[in-house]
């Protein structure tokens, strides 16, 4: 954390989002950052049947008014990932490539009771399978990880010890920006429904291109070096990066330069306070 690091507000972020929102497209907002349309709320080239189905077959009801928020964390995933619906080979995760489908939305069963957690995307190969947790704002505000008793070793035979003694771990902890109860709970579905495949978990994270400026974005990359410190000899590839890190991956590796162009001139700002 560098000295200078402040305390910074989510409605700031907020904001700032909004200003470069009406900057990029000059489309009109409503007081709560809300657009009229889910339409105006996306990416030159992102139409409405790339993902509706995905997003109607969620538990989320992520187009019940939310998706319409310039903040939306549902409408950031689908502008960054919905173009490669039509074209899943040319995606790129984690240096994994050569997908045949991806889909919004998806749900990984843990084998446990109880409404299992949406990936925001799922990608598959011929070998692999990448599971994406995409997060905006979410993890300025903290939240304590909570786990059922039946999260258990007997209960739980696809999770491998790293993992069950995390579980146990974090039922200790107190309150953190990384949602690590939720990464947990991917985990646990991806090993149960694909135990032939290669897995990675990947989180995906925005942050402002002058993160290192304030407390909360030093605090959650300092979370996530923990919690990748303790699986880092789990069978699942648990891989964290930036948005803006894949913006990067996607510009040597991929032929969308237009695309990220479109997406980094929407989401990439700097908070000035």
């Amino acid at each position: 954390m560098t000295k200078k690091s402040k305390k910074i507000s989510q409605k700031i972020v907020q904001v700032a989002l909004w200003k470069r929102f009406k900057e990029a497209t000059g489309k009109d907002i409503d007081a709560k950052g809300y657009v009229e349309r889910i339409e105006d709320n996306l990416l030159p080239g992102v139409t409405l049947d790339m993902f509706k189905d995905d997003l109607e077959g969620g538990n989320g009801n992520e187009l019940e008014g939310k998706f319409r928020a310039v903040h939306s964390s549902s409408a950031l995933a689908v502008n960054a990932f919905a173009l490669f619906k039509k074209y899943p080979g040319k995606l790129v995760l984690a240096g994994k490539t050569d997908f045949i489908k991806i889909n919004f939305e998806k749900q990984c069963p843990t084998g446990l009771g109880g409404t299992p957690p949406n990936l925001d995307l799922l990608a598959e190969s011929e070998t692999d399978v990448v599971g994406v947790e995409s997060k905006f704002l979410e993890y300025l505000s903290p939240k304590k990880p909570k786990f059922a008793d039946s999260y258990n070793k007997e209960n739980l035979p696809q999770a491998e010890d790293c993992w069950l003694k995390l579980i146990e771990d974090l039922k200790e902890t107190n309150s953190q920006n990384l949602d690590t109860a939720q990464l947990v709970k991917h985990y646990l579905g991806l090993r149960k429904q694909f135990p032939s495949q290669s897995i990675t978990l990947l989180y995906i994270f925005w942050e402002p291109k002058n993160w290192q400026d304030f407390k909360v974005f030093n605090q959650h990359k300092k979370e996530i070096h923990a919690f990748a410190e303790k699986v880092k000899n789990s069978a699942v590839n648990f891989v964290a990066q930036s948005y803006f890190e894949l913006l990067c991956e996607w510009l040597e590796k991929g032929p969308f330069v237009k695309h990220v162009e479109n997406l980094d001139q929407r989401y990439g700002i700097e908070i000035m306070q």
